[in-house]
């Protein structure tokens, strides 16, 4: 007995696609589409928020106010906003501090030619290396206003969330934590630009200190512990504006 003969179309690879195999294709491309798209936006839903800093390198000027170089660059100036005396670290165009360049203008008044770094509060001057990015502001005399406020402890404590790079965290780069932020952060602390410790609470508060040991600058032996989740036991202390974490590495734990 003869099979009947079938009404479905045969493929034939130089004929014109059968109008049924054009609408699946074309149901099936913007199924695919439309479902990429779908999971592009919730996969970037559940990404944490890169941080609101800024940083543009080309807007160059000129900062005064009174430097200082313990325990990091810093300079106290009235030129960071609203007019009142406000502390800013200092650090190079790259991955590097700038500390041993202030030499004998300690607690001088200078002017700092360089952009600004600023996410909230917290401020940076990436100076301008192009050319002599400090010099002594012939035209001030000393401010006692503009000089680093005396340390005030705020109290002992024991708190969770990671260490950074305070330059990366303040906008020179975003994100700026967590595992893919390792290498850089590294690089950055190894170059002296001050290590900062980002505290996260139970309830969601949050608070960036810049770090400490002693009073003094932090050495390589912290290195091994950025960028992973510490707890850390130390004293908060408070220089004007400046929030800051005293404490040893051998008081840090990795959880």
């Amino acid at each position: 007995m003869a099979r009947p003969e079938s009404d479905d179309p045969f493929f034939i690879g130089w004929a014109d696609t059968p109008p049924a195999d054009r609408r699946f294709f074309l149901r099936l491309g913007l199924g695919l589409t439309a479902g990429t798209a779908g999971l592009g936006a919730g996969l970037a839903a559940l990404q944490r928020a890169p941080g609101a800093g800024s940083w543009d390198p080309d807007k160059v000027r000129e900062w005064r106010g009174t430097v200082s170089a313990a325990p990091y660059a810093m300079l106290r100036s009235r030129d960071l906003g609203g007019g009142v005396p406000r502390t800013a670290l200092l650090s190079c165009l790259g991955k590097c501090g700038v500390a041993a360049q202030i030499g004998a203008l300690e607690g001088q008044p200078v002017v700092v030619t360089g952009s600004l770094i600023q996410r909230g509060q917290h401020t940076m001057l990436a100076v301008d290396e192009q050319g002599p990015w400090l010099r002594r502001d012939e035209r001030a005399a000393p401010d006692a206003s503009l000089a680093l406020p005396a340390i005030e402890a705020l109290g002992e404590v024991s708190l969770s969330g990671e260490i950074l790079d305070s330059k990366c965290w303040f906008g020179a780069m975003r994100p700026s934590d967590g595992k893919l932020h390792k290498a850089c952060a590294s690089l950055c602390i190894r170059g002296g630009i001050p290590p900062a410790f980002f505290a996260r609470g139970p309830t969601g508060q949050s608070a960036l200190m810049i770090m400490t040991d002693g009073g003094r600058a932090h050495g390589p032996e912290l290195l091994a512990l950025v960028a992973d989740p510490v707890q850390i036991r130390g004293r908060v202390l408070r220089r004007g504006d400046l929030l800051m974490l005293d404490t040893p590495v051998s008081a840090i734990r990795r959880l």
